[in-house]
């Protein structure tokens, strides 16, 4: 089973500076993984350029999709976090992550969210769970309190997977690391940098995981969006 986590910037060609579906579609069939978790996605809502990303994205793969709404944009606009995946979810919910209650970071502040799916992989039920944490340190403990709270309840296979917006040698990560073993060796080392695509100098995106075993990592190295894509190949335990 090979998992691939990919901060898309609502589908925003890097490079080109436009909003190209078909882009991020053949780049996510290139590289063809069973399950995507998607962040920075827009939603359909009057807001320009807000459009159904994706379902867009999974009729151009035929893949099963699921949108987590973390706000809405101008009160009326969509925007989350998606997966889409070849397998279809046997269930597939939304939790929202609680802003912290003061807030004195010099930081942009935005409510989010982490998505919590279940498919069927060759005959064992895996969940999935997506997250793109917050700028500011209290969002970020917030959102690893909350993801915790999910995995200490889950009993099969679980793979975490999103943009962390931390480095792997911040402490709000160790409760994680305490439940989840990361699917890139090298993170503890700086390795394998993900942003900026063009010049990747530092790591933060992340795949974790428990109940199954990691054959292989690699950062696609393709400039696409502003982040690069992370995959990771599983097999059962």
């Amino acid at each position: 089973m090979k998992v691939m986590t990919f901060n898309i910037q609502h589908c925003l060609d890097y490079k080109k500076q436009v909003i190209d579906i078909d882009l991020f579609a053949d780049a996510i069939r290139k590289y063809d993984p069973d399950v995507c978790g998607l962040n920075e996605v827009r939603g359909e809502g009057p807001v320009e350029g807000y459009t159904d990303q994706t379902n867009a994205l999974g009729d151009k793969l035929s893949w099963y999709r699921y949108f987590g709404e973390a706000i809405k944009v101008r009160k009326t606009s969509p925007y989350g976090n998606a997966i889409v995946s070849k397998h279809k979810f046997k269930s597939a919910e939304t939790i929202k992550i609680p802003d912290p209650k003061f807030k004195f970071e010099r930081a942009s502040y935005e409510t989010r969210c982490v998505i919590k799916a279940v498919a069927d992989i060759d005959g064992q039920d895996i969940c999935f769970l997506v997250c793109h944490m917050g700028l500011a340190k209290a969002e970020r403990r917030n959102a690893v309190k909350t993801i915790c709270g999910l995995l200490d309840e889950i009993d099969i296979p679980v793979i975490l997977m999103g943009d962390f917006n931390t480095e792997p040698d911040d402490k709000v990560l160790a409760p994680l690391r305490e439940r989840l073993a990361d699917a890139d060796a090298k993170a503890e080392s700086r390795g394998m940098c993900t942003y900026p695509s063009d010049k990747p100098d530092v790591k933060i995106d992340y795949i974790f995981y428990r109940g199954l075993k990691c054959r292989k990592t690699e950062t696609i190295t393709d400039v696409i969006s502003d982040h690069l894509p992370i995959i990771a190949e599983f097999e059962k335990q």
